[in-house]
């Protein structure tokens, strides 16, 4: 199953793998560093038809690829906001993508039509965000090398040497993003927060998860599954149950 473009109005920004007219609730995905909207394309499948799953797609990869690299959150804002078109959504963010799903929760909020839950997966809270490495300067197979750490790149990539040349620009440019991040100083959010992670993720060890409760005044559930940092590549059919539950407790 490919992903397709939104039929709504609208925007390169967002990428929907099938079109459901009767879904009750949007779902806007965040891809990690690097990625792009094809790592959602299994979720649709996963879950139920009254979730409406959109991906958001960043510049410079996949379908617009020959668009400069970058991050512009206002642009993904209006994207968002202009396709929804009223129905309550929700946004789900891995790794990097909780960031940009964070930030995109405040943006959203500000304009009195923000999302009515908020999911974040791999990505410690933003206060402590901030990489102690600044990994994005280092050179090629150094970079490389981080990303096989990660655990987020697959065998069948490594041996794609052109594709690699496509894919470590985007991890180059999403981490420089990311170490430069300093979160502003706001009010929490008023929507529930949700946060996900891999029993064994050094990204977010001990009880660092819970940190993100401090990000809302509406209600906060934390998970974790086997697996690292990229634990929903094998775990993803209880990512998603756990987050079917979630959303459908908010009695839409």
């Amino acid at each position: 199953m490919s992903m397709q473009e939104s039929a709504r109005p609208g925007s390169p920004w967002l990428m929907r793998v099938e079109q459901r007219p009767d879904a009750r609730l949007a779902l806007y995905c965040l891809p990690h560093a690097g990625g792009g909207a094809s790592a959602y394309r299994d979720w649709a499948r996963n879950l139920p038809a009254w979730i409406d799953v959109i991906a958001v797609q960043l510049p410079g990869r996949e379908n617009r690829i020959r668009e400069q690299l970058g991050i512009d959150l206002d642009a993904m804002a209006e994207a968002v906001d202009a396709d929804h078109q009223g129905l309550p959504y929700a946004l789900f963010g891995h790794s990097n993508g909780a960031l940009l799903a964070f930030e995109l929760a405040h943006r959203l909020g500000a304009t009195g039509a923000g999302p009515v839950h908020l999911s974040v997966s791999g990505s410690p809270p933003p206060a402590l965000a901030t990489p102690s490495r600044a990994v994005s300067r280092f050179d090629d197979a150094g970079l490389l090398e981080w990303m096989v750490e990660q655990g987020g790149i697959s065998e069948q990539l490594l041996a794609l040497p052109d594709l690699l040349e496509l894919v470590i620009p985007a991890v180059r440019c999403d981490l420089s993003w990311l170490e430069a991040y300093r979160p502003a100083v706001r009010q929490a959010l008023d929507c529930p927060v949700s946060a996900f992670a891999g029993e064994t993720d050094p990204r977010v060890p001990g009880d660092v998860l819970s940190g993100w409760s401090k990000e809302t005044t509406a209600g906060f559930s934390a998970h974790r599954y086997p697996g690292g940092h990229f634990y929903l590549i094998d775990g993803l059919p209880a990512l998603l149950g756990d987050l079917t539950e979630q959303l459908s407790d908010l009695r839409l």
